[in-house]
């Protein structure tokens, strides 16, 4: 069963604030490794813009990059929330997803570029 965004509150969806930032990342699918981009993220997990969207509750690895780092973060994540495909709204398609291992370090950077971002220095 698919849980979609509409059927999740704000609250639900977001507890940490979110960084409206286009990140190029990969993950592997059931089929392919695939490289997309988030359009926002937190310390806690981001949105993965995709007109294919992976299954609710799917874990899967996840690698991308953010701005200060030589190498990138490497977590499993996990759909919480898909929002498909429907030309009647104005909303991008793609999938929530949150992270399930992110490791200390890979957590102080996430945390210390939404600090640089909160500052006006990102």
């Amino acid at each position: 069963m698919t849980q979609s965004a509409a059927s999740l509150g704000s609250a639900e969806r977001r507890r940490q604030p979110r960084l409206p930032m286009q990140i190029e990342l990969e993950y592997e699918s059931a089929e392919d490794f695939v490289r997309d981009y988030c359009s926002n993220l937190s310390i806690g997990g981001m949105f993965i813009g995709t007109e294919h969207p992976l299954d609710h509750g799917t874990r899967f690895r996840l690698k991308f990059m953010i701005p200060g780092r030589t190498k990138p973060i490497d977590t499993i994540a996990e759909v919480r929330w898909v929002q498909e495909v429907d030309l009647d709204l104005p909303t991008e398609p793609g999938m929530g997803v949150f992270f399930h291992r992110l490791a200390p370090a890979d957590r102080r950077d996430v945390e210390a570029m939404h600090e640089a971002w909160e500052a006006g220095s990102l």
